[in-house]
């Protein structure tokens, strides 16, 4: 009985995996039958055909254009997080040093500026733990401070954000800041025992995003924390 298309169809299938197949589990068969890259052909995006060897020179040409675009991602990482712990170890040295809680406030700003691209620094001590109005960039969080409702569930979960920040927020952590802040980082100061937080604000919108990295704004809160525990 003839076979139906179907059936060739579904044979020259079965064919084709089979030679795949043995293709696959015999990686050098092209190398000991050389001569059939003469008569393979494979067209290219562009349209026109190419050799089997042309093509695989393309395919290498674009996997090692990969690779290569690949190390320059980490190496530029690598050399953002070497800047990066150098400015946090200025940082520590300068808030060591700081004789007093306004030295270690404008301390930290400075390094926030300069080294971290940071334009806006607000740091925020828990009442009763602290109450003194008179220092110049700490501000006194008691019980009916707007800032404490306004961050609530931050208090609450003591788990540091970042993101945009809207007009009313940013009205509330930065009144007189020179330039709108879009995004901010809010950190808290010693998660275990909070004694408060720090927000850092950027102008630039995309400075702080909700899925970056906290390592290092969470060291820096570490070190902030410590310095200004000391001096309480």
């Amino acid at each position: 009985m003839p076979k139906s298309n179907q059936d060739i169809i579904e044979d020259l299938g079965s064919e084709e995996d089979r030679a795949v197949g043995y293709v696959r589990r015999h990686p050098n068969f092209l190398t000991r039958h050389p001569e059939l890259l003469e008569n393979l052909q494979l067209n290219h995006a562009s349209g026109p055909a190419v050799s089997l060897i042309e093509r695989q020179v393309q395919v290498l040409r674009g996997k090692n254009a990969r690779l290569e675009e690949r190390m320059t991602r980490m190496l530029d990482n690598a050399r953002d997080n070497e800047r990066r712990s150098t400015a946090v170890q200025r940082l520590a040295r300068g808030l060591i040093r700081a004789p007093s809680l306004a030295a270690i406030a404008a301390t930290l700003r400075q390094s926030m500026n300069e080294d971290f691209a940071v334009d806006e620094v607000f740091i925020g001590l828990l009442a009763p733990g602290f109450r003194r109005h008179d220092i110049e960039g700490i501000t006194p969080l008691d019980a009916t401070h707007p800032v404490l409702a306004c961050y609530a569930n931050f208090f609450r979960t003591r788990l540091t954000e970042c993101g945009t920040l809207d007009t009313e927020r940013g009205a509330l952590l930065f009144p007189h800041a020179t330039q709108p802040v879009h995004s901010a980082a809010v950190v808290p100061l010693e998660r275990d025992k909070t004694i408060g937080m720090i927000a850092l604000g950027a102008a630039d919108s995309e400075r702080f995003r909700p899925r970056q990295g906290k390592l290092f704004l969470e060291m820096v809160a570490d070190l902030a924390g410590a310095a200004l525990r000391a001096h309480l």
